[in-house]
């Protein structure tokens, strides 16, 4: 592209999903350092990428106003942004695919084949057949047409001053060490991501006894009283688990990079995100696919764990004909986790 290209980057949601895309951010400003790049993304995942580093701005698009005039409020919004001289359509969706369509972009590049769902392969006016099996490696892959090889997939998070001093001032107050804690996010969206509770807790006192971690209970919004009751039923001698206060993404950010040495959960959002910061990671997964959606960032550690004889397993369903809600994830065992735990942290770290 010749001159100062505007390129916009659509990937609406969810949380883990926009951490997925930031390689595609990356690699485009590695490869176009003079190009504008804009973010069409909805309220919420948002804080991820306000005032990131390599973005020249951020779109928001709100979630449920796709009446038709919804629409020519979202292109108005979106061409009061442009003009846009591309437009990738990372998410792969009929809105996502009408988001591309109202910026005005002159090319729209989207997938082609199963990774483009519904109707937006009507809203492309170029398709990417995608050879990679993770969906990381897959996004990359969408830079082609813009002569953009994929490379190392970097994912860039940030965070800013007020958002470190925020958990800094809990962590004083906690008397949390840096790295000092094993970061657990036993809660998800999909009951189908849910593992047995009883397993938590040998991971964490696990943890605790091998490897001086202090178990650290994530939770999202309404998931406080839960989050406590869990680190209720963990607390034994030698193990006194911690709740991380109220965040902002960027905060959780903050907070991960600096106060957390490990991480174990599912397929979820915060768990991406410690993957995508180096933290060593233990990702259990269900009814989701492990090799599709593996946390392949350049500079990750992790290990992912999945019971492939389960029926459900790969089906990405939300809920389960043949389980019990919470129960898709019983063949991932905790004696495994803390296996793949201690794998990751290395002898060096045990306690004998």
């Amino acid at each position: 592209m010749a001159g100062r290209p505007r390129i916009l980057i659509v990937r609406l949601s969810a949380i883990g999903d926009v951490i997925h895309a930031l390689p595609v951010l990356d690699a485009l400003r590695r490869a176009l350092p003079e190009a504008h790049l804009g973010w069409a993304v909805h309220p919420g995942p948002a804080n991820l990428l306000e005032g990131h580093p390599q973005l020249d701005e951020v779109v928001l698009v709100p979630r449920r106003d796709w009446t038709p005039g919804g629409l020519l409020r979202i292109r108005r919004l979106l061409r009061e942004h442009g003009p846009w001289d591309a437009a990738v359509d990372v998410q792969g969706l009929t809105k996502s695919g009408l988001v591309a369509l109202l910026s005005g972009a002159r090319q729209r590049i989207g997938f082609a084949g199963p990774a483009s769902r519904e109707i937006n392969a009507l809203f492309m006016n170029c398709r990417v057949r995608p050879r990679a099996r993770a969906v990381i490696d897959m996004n990359l892959e969408l830079l082609r047409p813009l002569g953009i090889e994929p490379g190392p997939a970097r994912a860039v998070l940030h965070e800013n001053a007020e958002d470190i001093a925020h958990v800094c001032e809990w962590a004083a107050e906690a008397r949390i060490g840096p790295g000092s804690t094993l970061l657990l996010d036993a809660f998800a969206g999909w009951e189908t991501k849910v593992w047995p509770r009883e397993r938590w807790l040998v991971v964490a006192r696990e943890a605790a006894r091998r490897h001086g971690l202090r178990p650290l209970v994530a939770y999202g919004p309404g998931e406080h009283d839960s989050a406590a009751a869990l680190a209720a039923e963990i607390s034994a001698p030698g193990c006194q688990p911690v709740l991380p206060p109220p965040t902002t993404l960027r905060q959780y950010t903050a907070m991960v990079r600096r106060y957390v040495a490990a991480a174990v959960g599912g397929d979820t959002g915060p768990i991406h995100l410690a993957a995508a910061l180096g933290v060593p990671t233990v990702m259990m997964f269900g009814p989701s696919d492990a090799q599709r959606n593996a946390p392949v960032f350049a500079d990750a550690r992790f290990e992912t764990i999945q019971d492939l004889s389960q029926p459900c397993a790969g089906t990405f369903a939300r809920r389960c004909p043949h389980h019990a809600p919470g129960h898709c994830m019983d063949g991932v065992t905790a004696e495994a986790v803390v296996a793949a735990l201690d794998r990751l942290l290395g002898a060096d770290r045990t306690h004998a």
